[in-house]
């Protein structure tokens, strides 16, 4: 075995992440360590499952649409034989009827069009945040700034964000680097909606805990659960620029579970709960306090994942909001 011969090279001083820094050659086959090949057909545990995930749900969307072919016909037929009895007997009756049914059609027309838009939007969230997490790893500063474009057009309505935006158009153009564009735009664009949904989350929260802890029923508490979080779903989208209908929030809530059960953070342990609140104080709460601070805790737990589900950006700079700090809040 032959030694290679040494090069003289001057000493530099060069920073670990230098673009200088490039290695003459690259390490021999004997000297790369064998555990270090990565598993071609390795996928992670969360991409299986939502991929399992899935093709689970792919019936029951054939189910739906197969129900809610039959419920348009079925409607149909009923209208046509209601207009033909309308006519028979009067032509002014019919003529309403019509009316009626072309106001309904309408009316149809726009809801399914307003759903579509908080679909797509929703969607066009969810795409952001994927290429801001490409441009951070990749330090693409061009689809960064197109991306800082995009969130400020997002938000270009909103009123209480006049000031982050007039901040951000001020110090765009000294930012080049990628992830410190993106900074920006979640400390200037973003912090004030991350408030505003921490503040909605503690609020739903402490309602559901508060009032499933004196609720008579276990019937009224599961819905008032379900009615709560439904509305503190809808109401985190539409701080992040989502206006969702009934299907919107339908499938937020969908996102939310899947997201929820992939993570394994739906379960809310007694040792979190007592060191909320004390040892002491803890063996002294009753069956009926001890839900309602588990329905809060829960709801709290959900509303985090939509936060995250809305946001258009990952946590970069921003910390991320903990279940922790947000029962701490169900108690002041």
């Amino acid at each position: 075995m032959t030694k290679r011969p040494a090069t003289s090279r001057r000493p530099r001083a060069l920073k670990p992440d230098s673009r200088t820094l490039v290695m003459d050659k690259a390490p021999l086959p004997e000297e790369v360590p064998a555990q270090s090949a990565p598993d071609a057909t390795a996928r992670p545990a969360a991409d299986a499952a939502g991929t399992a995930l899935q093709r689970g749900l792919r019936w029951g969307t054939l189910l739906l649409s197969a129900l809610g072919g039959l419920a348009l016909m079925a409607a149909g037929l009923w209208a046509q034989d209601i207009l033909l009895a309308l006519l028979a007997r009067r032509d002014w009756l019919g003529w309403t009827a019509l009316t009626l049914i072309a106001l309904a059609l309408f009316s149809a027309l726009m809801i399914l069009a307003s759903e579509l838009w908080a679909l797509l939007r929703l969607r066009r969230l969810g795409r952001i945040r994927d290429q801001a997490q490409t441009a951070i790893t990749r330090r693409d500063a061009t689809l960064a700034a197109s991306l800082c474009r995009d969130i400020t057009a997002l938000y270009r309505s909103r009123p209480e964000l006049a000031w982050g935006r007039s901040r951000l158009a001020d110090h765009e153009g000294d930012v080049l680097d990628a992830r410190e564009r993106l900074i920006l735009v979640e400390r200037e664009i973003l912090a004030p909606l991350d408030r505003q949904a921490r503040e909605i989350i503690a609020a739903s929260a402490r309602r559901v805990s508060v009032t499933t802890a004196i609720s008579p029923s276990t019937l009224f508490d599961m819905l008032i659960v379900a009615a709560q979080n439904l509305r503190m779903l809808r109401r985190i989208a539409v701080v992040y620029g989502v206006r969702p209908g009934t299907i919107g929030v339908m499938k937020l809530a969908r996102m939310v579970v899947t997201s929820i059960v992939l993570s394994g953070g739906i379960a809310i342990g007694d040792d979190l709960i007592q060191q909320m609140l004390g040892h002491r104080l803890t063996a002294k709460l009753s069956a009926r306090l001890g839900e309602g601070v588990l329905n809060g805790a829960l709801t709290a737990r959900i509303g985090l994942a939509a936060l995250e589900i809305c946001r258009p950006l990952p946590f970069i700079e921003a910390s991320r909001p903990r279940l922790r700090d947000l029962l701490s809040l169900l108690f002041k």
